[in-house]
C-alpha cells in the first residue's frame, strides 16, 4: 500500500488506505464532558477526499483515495437521518487530494487532483447538489496538494501544489460566471505543496507553509485587486506543512501543528492581520499532531482532531480544543470512535462535528461519527 511519508512534503507517494468515519467529539472549558454518536456507514471507504458543508445542512462527500486506487464516487450525509446517500449522476473523475470549494450560486467547485503516480489533473467541475455535474472545465495547469479559497468577489483563488513534478509557484483564479480559470498578474514568492491559504477580513489572503526548509516561515498576502501576492514582513515562527489555519471570530488566525523540518510539531502560533504579524501561543498543544482537522465552533474555539503524532508517530484518536479566551489548549475527555489521520471533520447546522474517513495505520475506514461538544465554561479558558 502506497502511503504518504510522516518525514517529508516533497512529491508524497499517496497513502492508498481505505476507512472512512465520521466523528463528533468533545470537551468543555478546559476538559469535560461531551459525546460520540456513530451514524450510517458510507458506501466508500476513503480518505484524501473532501467534505462540504451544504446549504439545508446536508453535507457532501467528493472522490478520495481507497486502499487501492483513486475514486471518484460522490455522497451526502443527511443528518437528519443521520445516514448517507449516494448522490445520483455527481460522481466525478477518480481522483485524491483535490480541492472542494462551495460556490455563491450553490455549487461546489472540485479542482484537480491526484490520479496516480505523478498525474496531476488539470480538470475541474462544478457540480450541483441535487442536479447534475456540469462539463469539465480545463485549469491552466494540473495541480494537487493546493489551496482552492473563495474570494469576497465570489472568484476562487488556486495556489501552489503539485503538479507531478515537484511543488508550485503558480497561481490561477475560477470565474464562475465565465466558467473559465484565469491567470494572476505573479506566482507566488516561494514554490508550496501542503500549505494553507486563509481568506482575512480585509479580503487578502493569508499562506503560510509547505514550502522548502526556512522558505515554509515565509507568508504572503494575496492581493485580490492586484492579482499578486506581497510579502508579510514578520517570519512565522516555524517552518510547517500539513498544518491546519483556522480564522477566528476576531479575525486573527491559528496556526496549528504541522510537520517541521525533523519532526511533528506540538506548537501553535497566530497571525494578526491587524498587525501583520505572527504572535507566540505559549501553551503547548496536548499532542504534537500532523494530518490532523481543524473546525471552528460556534462559540469560538477551535477542536483539533486525530492526526499522525505524538511521541511515537503514530495515527492519533484523541483531541483537543483551543480557547482564544486563555490562547491554550485543553484534552477532549472522550476518544474517537476510530485513530484517523487524512480524515475530513465538518461543523454541523446542530453544532456537531461530523468526522468522516481517513486512514488508520493500515486500514481505510467506512464508519463515521459526530462529536458534540459542551458550550464553553463561564470565563471561558484552560
Amino acid at each position: 500500500m502506497k502511503t504518504r511519508s510522516h518525514r517529508s512534503p516533497r512529491r508524497a507517494r499517496r497513502s492508498l488506505s481505505a476507512v472512512s468515519l465520521l466523528l463528533i467529539l468533545a470537551g468543555g472549558g478546559c476538559s469535560g464532558g461531551g459525546e460520540t454518536t456513530l451514524t450510517g456507514a458510507m458506501a466508500s471507504p476513503r480518505h484524501g477526499h473532501t467534505a462540504t458543508a451544504l446549504p439545508g445542512g446536508r453535507v457532501l462527500l467528493a472522490a478520495g483515495l481507497t486502499k487501492t486506487s483513486p475514486l471518484g464516487a460522490v455522497e451526502l450525509f443527511d443528518p437528519r437521518k443521520n445516514a448517507f446517500e449516494a448522490a445520483a449522476g455527481l460522481e466525478v473523475r477518480p481522483r485524491g487530494w483535490h480541492r472542494a470549494t462551495p460556490l455563491r450560486d450553490g455549487r461546489v467547485l472540485l479542482s484537480g487532483g491526484w490520479a496516480g503516480p505523478s498525474i496531476a489533473l488539470r480538470e475541474a467541475v462544478a457540480i450541483r447538489p441535487g442536479g447534475r455535474g456540469t462539463p469539465p472545465v480545463l485549469m491552466l495547469q494540473g495541480r494537487y496538494d493546493h489551496t482552492a479559497t473563495l474570494l469576497a468577489d465570489g472568484t476562487v483563488l488556486l495556489a501552489g501544489g503539485n503538479d507531478g513534478r515537484g511543488e508550485q509557484r503558480a497561481m490561477e483564479i475560477f470565474d464562475p460566471p465565465a466558467g473559465r480559470f484565469l491567470p494572476t498578474a505573479r506566482p507566488l514568492l516561494v514554490p508550496r505543496q501542503l500549505h494553507t491559504a486563509t481568506l482575512l477580513p480585509g479580503g487578502e489572503v493569508l499562506i503560510l507553509g509547505g514550502a522548502q526548509g526556512d522558505g515554509a516561515r515565509i507568508a504572503e498576502l494575496y492581493l485580490p485587486a492586484e492579482r499578486r501576492t506581497r510579502l508579510v514582513r514578520s517570519y512565522a515562527a516555524a517552518a510547517r506543512s500539513r498544518h491546519t489555519a483556522t480564522r477566528l471570530p476576531d479575525g486573527r488566525v491559528l496556526i496549528a501543528g504541522g510537520l517541521g523540518p525533523d519532526r511533528t510539531l506540538d506548537t501553535a502560533e497566530l497571525f494578526d492581520p491587524r498587525k501583520g504579524a505572527f504572535l507566540p501561543v505559549k501553551a503547548r498543544m496536548r499532542t504534537a499532531r500532523q494530518q490532523h482537522t481543524a473546525t471552528l465552533l460556534p462559540d469560538g474555539r477551535v477542536v483539533l482532531l486525530g492526526g499522525w503524532g505524538g511521541g511515537e508517530g503514530r495515527t492519533l484518536g484523541d483531541g483537543e480544543i483551543f480557547d482564544p479566551e486563555g490562547a491554550c489548549f485543553a484534552p477532549l475527555s472522550v476518544p474517537l470512535r476510530a485513530k484517523r489521520r487524512l480524515h475530513t471533520a465538518t461543523l454541523l447546522d446542530g453544532g456537531g462535528v461530523l468526522a468522516a474517513g481517513g486512514a488508520s495505520d493500515d486500514e481505510v475506514l467506512a464508519t463515521a461519527e459526530i462529536l458534540r461538544v459542551p458550550p464553553r465554561k463561564p470565563g471561558g479558558g484552560c
